[in-house]
C-alpha cells in the first residue's frame, strides 16, 4: 500500500531533533501535509490548515499543560480525508500512514481555564512515535 502523508513521518523525523523542536516546526509539516488536499476534503475539516496549525504552534495550553496539542476532531477529520486508518486505544490513537503505525496520545484538556470540568480530546503531537 502506498503513503498516503508524510504528516506523520515528518512529525516524527522533528522530534527525534530536539534542538529544532517547537510548534512551528510541526504546524508547518501540518499544512504542507494539507497543501495536496482536494477542496471537497479541506471543507470536511472542521478548520482550515492555517487554523489548526495556529493552535499547534500557539501552544494556547502553555500555562496550564506542557506540550503541543491538536484538537482529535480536527486530527480524525484529517485522517479521514486522506483515508487513514485510524484505531482508538485507552490512552491514544494508531493511525497508519500505509507504510508505517504511529502512536498519537491522547490528552484531555479544557480549552477554557474558567472551565476546567469541560474537556475535549487532543493528540499530544509532541510525543507522537512510530510503532
Amino acid at each position: 500500500m502506498p503513503k498516503r502523508t508524510s504528516l506523520f513521518e515528518e512529525w516524527v523525523q522533528t522530534l527525534e531533533e530536539p534542538s529544532s523542536l517547537d510548534g512551528r516546526a510541526l504546524a508547518d509539516a501540518l499544512v504542507r501535509a494539507c497543501a495536496p488536499l482536494s477542496d471537497d476534503a479541506l471543507r470536511s475539516l472542521p478548520a482550515t490548515p492555517d487554523d489548526a496549525a495556529a493552535a499547534l504552534a500557539d501552544n494556547p495550553f502553555a500555562d496550564r499543560a506542557e506540550g503541543c496539542y491538536l484538537p482529535f476532531a480536527w486530527f480524525e477529520s484529517f485522517c479521514s480525508a486522506v483515508r487513514l486508518p485510524i484505531a482508538e486505544l485507552d490512552d491514544g490513537w494508531d493511525v497508519s500512514d500505509g507504510t508505517d503505525i504511529y502512536f498519537c496520545p491522547k490528552v484531555m484538556l479544557a480549552d477554557d481555564p474558567d472551565a476546567p470540568d469541560d474537556t475535549r480530546a487532543f493528540v499530544r503531537v509532541d510525543q507522537i512515535r512510530r510503532w
